[in-house]
């Protein structure tokens, strides 16, 4: 069974590939000096995507 997350505006699903505007996401709020948790917890995704994709 898939699991959801809700981002924005769309629906996630497990296992997704990061769009481009979530990855822009992670960049500029790594520039705010945001926790990884808190992006995540932004683009709906595991904290450790986050840290992958840094």
């Amino acid at each position: 069974m898939d699991q959801n997350h809700f981002t924005m505006d769309t629906l996630r699903k497990k296992g997704a590939h990061l769009t481009f505007e979530e990855r822009v996401i992670i960049q500029t709020r790594l520039r705010d000096k945001q926790s990884y948790r808190s992006i995540a917890r932004e683009i709906g995704c595991c904290v450790n995507t986050v840290r992958n994709e840094v």
